[in-house]
C-alpha cells in the first residue's frame, strides 16, 4: 500500500539540509569563529558593491558611510572586505593615514580608447561584524589586530583618488547570498 503526503518528504529534508547547510558554512568562517571565541555573539552585516566603468564612462570616486537599521545591539568590530571580481583600475578600503572607523571607499577608474575599450570593474561584499560580551580583557584587542592587518581584505591597501563627500548607505542584515558562477 502506498501513502500519500501533502508535503513531498524529499522536499523537506532538502529545505532542512539547505537550512543546516548554510549554517555551518557561515560558521565555518575563520573570521566568524574566531570571534566567537571571543565574544558572546556574532553578529554579521553586509552591502554589496558592484561597478564597472567602461572606456567612456565616468570614473566612480564614493566614501562610503554605512547604516544598520535596526540598530544592532553590539558594538562593531572588524569591517572586511571579500573582492569578488576586480579588472583594470580600482581601490577600496580605508583612507590611506586615516582612521579605521565607519567610513570607507571604493573607486574604480576608466582606462582604454576608442580602439581597445578596456573596463575596470570591481565587485565585492563589505562585511561588518558586531560583537558583544566579551569572554575576556583581551577580546577587544581581538577587534583592533583584525582591522589593523596589513591586507586588503582589512581595508588597508587603499590606492587611487578618494572623495571627501560622504555617502549614507542601509546595510543588510545577515550573510550575503553566494555568488553565482
Amino acid at each position: 500500500m502506498r501513502r500519500e503526503f501533502s508535503t513531498p518528504i524529499w522536499a523537506i529534508a532538502i529545505a532542512v539540509g539547505g537550512l543546516l547547510g548554510s549554517t555551518a558554512a557561515r560558521a565555518a568562517d575563520p573570521d566568524e569563529a574566531e570571534l566567537l571565541n571571543h565574544f558572546e555573539k556574532v553578529d554579521v552585516w553586509h552591502f554589496p558593491v558592484d561597478y564597472t566603468v567602461r572606456y567612456n564612462n565616468q570614473d566612480v570616486i564614493v566614501t562610503r558611510e554605512m547604516v544598520a537599521q535596526p540598530a544592532p545591539q553590539g558594538e562593531l568590530c572588524y569591517i572586511r572586505f571579500d573582492l569578488i571580481k576586480g579588472d583594470g583600475d580600482y581601490g577600496y578600503g580605508f583612507k590611506p593615514g586615516g582612521p579605521r572607523d565607519a567610513h570607507w571607499g571604493v573607486n574604480v577608474l576608466k582606462r582604454g580608447t576608442v580602439l581597445d575599450q578596456l573596463a575596470s570593474r570591481l565587485k565585492m561584499d563589505v562585511i561588518y561584524f558586531y560583537v558583544e560580551g566579551p569572554k575576556s580583557e583581551a577580546a577587544k584587542g581581538v577587534c583592533a589586530r583584525k582591522q589593523d592587518a596589513p591586507t586588503a581584505a582589512a581595508g588597508n591597501a587603499y590606492k587611487g583618488p578618494w572623495s571627501d563627500l560622504v555617502t549614507k548607505s542601509r546595510l543588510i542584515h545577515g550573510w550575503p547570498a553566494a555568488p553565482a558562477p
